[in-house]
């Protein structure tokens, strides 16, 4: 029979640890606000740049130069 050791156990948590957080990270319970990004709007040439995006659900719900909070 193989033993584990502390290496492998240490190896398995963090794998078992790393297809776990995504998964944690996309049940977002609010908005979500990304700030100093350059966003394309598909309807000018020029980017808007260090934009601040707020995405609520599935849907970016403000895009703003000025801070949001």
């Amino acid at each position: 029979m193989r033993r584990l050791n502390l290496k492998n156990l240490t190896a398995a948590l963090v794998v078992a640890v790393s297809f776990a957080l995504p998964a944690a990270a996309q049940d977002a319970s609010g908005p979500i606000l990304f700030t100093n990004v350059n966003v394309f709007d598909g309807v000018n040439e020029a980017l808007i740049m260090n934009a601040n995006v707020v995405v609520t659900g599935n849907k970016i719900t403000s895009v703003s130069t000025e801070p949001l909070a």
